[in-house]
């Protein structure tokens, strides 16, 4: 006999996560050939909006840059041979992909491609390409790969290949550590994930973050947690205390207007909440506004990409967890006769 959750199933693919960036950090021979290039551009062909975010994360993060890094969803006209072009993300369908692709194949531009592992993407990319394998088990989106290989081509453009895998082998056992202490079979009191899905259950949630590092996780996972159906947005740091404002505002005015509401039948209006997370990346907790929740990492690695890729992995373990302690125990198969 046999059984798993739902929240173990959700959790397959964010389990790898670790082993992503160790995968990248093995593949990084592939990108030798990078090193001593001063191209005129990175340019990051997002297949989809967690990639999209996920480059950006690092573009930000790694501020201020020997290279310029342009995210975009179609191949900058300019693209040519002084350009290098890394397509990256978890769709292997959009045919605009597959297009810029060979299009800045054929003008002489450095590609590579990190996409999933079948589809037409990458049976029919150019021959030139140098192709990031991907994992074989997983199949659902991967926010630390997409950073990684971004991570990994800009690293390479300077540091040998054996630099580059030590790297992401060490934020990978960071991010192996994280996942472990997340597990679905943990309960809410010893699970920070579980505790951050309690945090933003039935509210609206703010992210935002300290410093520019924290300010990159923060647009990560926003843009994470909205495509896994959790209504969550991004707002600087420094707009923050406005936001709130208004959205209180807003709130009480929603109640105010609602003519049908009758409070002797109804009771009290019932008022979304709002959920404010603020991601760090610092060794000490910053001072936020009163009801906020922080995110941070207690770890012996003094290395804010550290902490970042721990916050980003916990982040995506809560898009897996239920609020309640309990979520974890409920089996949806099975039974072997």
């Amino acid at each position: 006999m046999s059984g798993f959750s739902r929240e173990d199933a959700l959790f397959f693919d964010i389990a790898h996560e670790g082993a992503q960036l160790r995968a990248v950090g093995q593949a990084a021979h592939l990108l030798a050939g990078l090193r001593g290039l001063q191209p005129r551009s990175v340019v990051v062909l997002a297949t989809d909006q967690v990639a999209a975010a996920a480059a950006r994360a690092v573009a930000t993060f790694a501020a201020p840059l020997e290279v310029p890094v342009v995210v975009a969803d179609v191949l900058p006209a300019y693209v040519g041979a002084l350009d290098v072009v890394v397509v990256v993300g978890d769709n292997a369908g959009r045919e605009e992909d597959l297009r810029g692709l060979t299009t800045a194949t054929d003008r002489g531009a450095e590609t590579i491609l990190a996409g999933p592992n079948k589809g037409p993407l990458l049976e029919d990319a150019p021959q030139a390409t140098t192709v990031i394998p991907a994992l074989p088990d997983t199949a659902g989106a991967s926010p630390l790969r997409t950073c990684a290989v971004v991570g990994a081509v800009l690293l390479a453009l300077r540091q040998p290949a054996e630099v580059v895998a030590e790297r992401f082998e060490l934020l990978a056992s960071e991010v192996d550590a994280e996942l472990e202490s997340v597990s679905p079979r943990r309960d809410v009191a010893v699970n920070a994930a579980r505790k951050l899905r309690a945090q933003a259950d039935g509210a609206r949630v703010l992210h935002t973050g300290f410093g520019p590092a924290g300010s990159a996780v923060a647009q990560l996972v926003a843009a994470l947690w909205s495509t896994h159906g959790i209504p969550a947005s991004f707002v600087d740091a420094r707009e923050l205390p406005f936001a709130i404002e208004r959205a209180q505002e807003g709130n009480s005015t929603a109640a105010a207007d609602d003519i049908f509401h009758d409070p002797y039948l109804d009771g009290p209006a019932k008022l979304v909440g709002l959920t404010t997370v603020v991601w760090s990346c610092e060794a000490t907790d910053p001072v936020v506004p009163a009801g906020s929740q922080i995110e941070s990492v207690e770890t012996d690695a003094d290395d804010p990409a550290a902490r970042a890729a721990r916050l980003v992995a916990r982040a995506y373990a809560a898009t897996a967890l239920a609020a309640d302690a309990t979520g974890g125990t409920d089996a949806v198969a099975a039974t072997e006769e």
